[in-house]
């Protein structure tokens, strides 16, 4: 069976609703009138009918996190600390993030946060720390 992940398509299986739909691409289901949106011409007018089948696409929507390491945060061009360094933020700033992946496991966290803009911070450093 597919897996609904955010910023790719998904087949409708049976029994499937948008709120279980948005549990597997986001984790919390209250999200989703987010799918809802981006699919009005696909679903129609009742999200409540979903036939099997049908190809939705699961939008990218950021989500917040905090820098909580006293020693700042690095953000790098994949999920590794050996790659590329693009910035370094100081504790207390609040960066957004669209996908948690796993990379490098960093203090026996492998979590990193991906961005609309395709850098990686380690989720380790966050108030987020499993996304």
């Amino acid at each position: 069976m597919d897996q609904a992940t955010s910023g790719s398509e998904y087949t409708v299986q049976e029994g499937d609703t948008l709120s279980s739909i948005a549990q597997q691409a986001y984790g919390p289901d209250d999200r989703w009138q987010e799918i809802y949106i981006a699919n009005t011409q696909v679903i129609g007018i009742d999200p409540n009918i979903l036939p099997p089948g049908k190809v939705l696409y699961i939008p990218q929507i950021a989500q917040l996190c905090t820098v909580t390491d006293a020693d700042g945060l690095n953000v790098r061009a994949e999920a590794n600390t050996q790659s590329a360094l693009i910035a370094t933020y100081p504790k207390g700033t609040v960066l957004n993030f669209v996908n948690v992946v796993y990379g490098e496991n960093v203090a026996g966290n492998p979590r990193w946060g991906f961005s609309k803009q395709g850098h990686y911070f380690w989720l380790g450093a966050t108030n987020r720390q499993n996304g």
